[in-house]
């Protein structure tokens, strides 16, 4: 039979382990964002939604769409602002906002938006 302080240990190190890949995760995101800002191409792009944290969350999504010179039809991708208490807050755009993209031309998938970029981490 399970009692109480076991079941407390096994939620602390399950609670420990999320937020330790979170943690890891975030890190290798903001690493591919300024990866894609340094390499990448620039357009206009328009902000379509923005879905703030839910729950545990830490992250804002901004979903955007552009045009890449030569592309047949417009690219919507989705651009992850990470909260972080060490960093001055930044206004993020609203809906309908134009923004800068920054994206790899082989793989217009991958895309930022630049400004956002500069901030992190």
């Amino acid at each position: 039979m399970i009692d109480a302080s076991m079941l407390l240990i096994a939620l602390v190190a399950g609670l420990s382990a999320w937020l330790a890949h979170s943690n890891a995760n975030g890190r290798r995101q903001v690493q591919r964002q300024m990866e894609i800002v340094s390499r990448g191409q620039c357009c206009q792009g328009r902000v379509l939604a923005v879905q703030r944290p839910f729950l545990l969350e830490t992250a804002t999504r901004l979903y955007f769409e552009f045009a890449p010179p030569g592309a047949d039809r417009p690219v919507q991708c989705c651009h992850t602002e990470i909260a972080s208490s060490d960093r001055a807050t930044v206004a993020l755009p609203t809906v309908g906002t134009y923004v800068t993209v920054r994206y790899l031309p082989e793989n217009p998938q991958e895309a930022v938006i630049g400004k956002l970029v500069g901030t992190m981490g």
